[in-house]
């Protein structure tokens, strides 16, 4: 079967609300802007921003949200249809997130157990050979391996996907509060992943933890033990560490003011599989992801303001 997509992502996708005017706590704020959000959400529209078509497994509520929801990554250029779909009797979930002056973050989850959790339906069936092997790189991220059964069967979609030819792609985005398992426990469950991808994406404080390594380097090199070919980690405003080819190399932070930065290391994943399929060497994708990071963080909430392709190579061109 020859691909029909660059790219499929699966995982979550969620309403997000977040204050219209930057900066401002939720106690202050009395106007909202609503963003389709979750990890994988916020990638494969940030893909679809940088001109590579991409689709998305994921699961909604049976409500208007997920009708919002699936209209909106539709327009924002994602795949959605014959790999989405509405859960019935479940509820979509909601999110409500701020950022100070300063950067500070913080996110609030409302999901309420048993009726807001589509994406614990899908079956294993749903994720064939036939449906990862449409894409040339099948993406998943870790909150579809947090929990069973859907753990299982993102690993086994993971290994459809190598079965049928295809690059896998795994991102750590790891929320320890998110997990019921010993430490020992998650870091196998995390390797496990490593192992399955031919890329891989995480930051510092997850390499190091995940791997036992002292530095980046070092840990880049113990999850290209494991198999993966491709492995970035980011480093915040040091830039980021890409390891390919048998080498790593160390990819400045390219210095902006800082208007919204929620979504960053999403934008930065989306740069890292844009550049990898443009078939640039990995110093250069390291560059690109940075760049699309860089531009991100540099503008507002609105997913209209994330970058192209042509505004990312323009950038790569200038001087840091």
């Amino acid at each position: 079967m020859t691909p029909d997509l660059p790219v499929i992502a699966l995982g979550s996708c969620l309403v997000e609300m977040t204050p219209q005017q930057s900066g401002l706590d939720l106690t202050r704020a009395d106007e909202y802007l609503a963003l389709p959000s979750g990890a994988a959400s916020n990638f494969a529209t940030a893909l679809a921003r940088l001109g590579v078509e991409t689709g998305f497994i994921t699961r909604v509520g049976d409500d208007e949200l997920g009708q919002w929801l699936l209209a909106k990554l539709n327009s924002f250029g994602v795949v959605t249809e014959g790999l989405a779909g509405a859960v019935e009797g479940q509820l979509t979930p909601v999110s409500f997130c701020w950022m100070d002056q300063a950067g500070a973050k913080r996110f609030y989850f409302y999901r309420f157990a048993g009726y807001c959790d589509p994406m614990a339906s899908l079956q294993a069936a749903e994720l064939g050979p036939e449906t990862v092997g449409r894409a040339q790189i099948f993406d998943f991220s870790e909150a579809t391996i947090r929990k069973q059964p859907l753990r299982d069967v993102t690993m086994q979609a993971a290994r459809n996907a190598r079965a049928a030819g295809r690059e896998v792609a795994y991102a750590v985005n790891y929320r320890p509060g998110s997990w019921q398992a010993p430490a020992e426990q998650i870091a196998e469950v995390q390797q496990q992943a490593f192992a399955l991808a031919n890329i891989v994406l995480m930051n510092r404080e997850e390499a190091l933890l995940f791997t036992g390594a002292r530095d980046p380097t070092e840990a880049a090199t113990a999850v290209a033990a494991m198999g993966p070919e491709l492995i970035a980690i980011t480093d915040g405003e040091n830039g980021a560490y890409v390891y390919g080819e048998g080498e790593s190399h160390t990819v400045a932070a390219r210095r902006v003011e800082v208007t919204y930065d929620i979504g960053a290391g999403d934008t930065f994943h989306a740069g890292l599989v844009a550049a990898y399929l443009a078939g640039l060497p990995p110093h250069q994708i390291g560059r690109v992801a940075c760049d699309a990071a860089a531009l991100r963080i540099s503008r507002c909430a609105d997913m209209q303001s994330l970058p192209t392709w042509q505004e990312v190579e323009q950038l790569a061109r200038q001087p840091l």
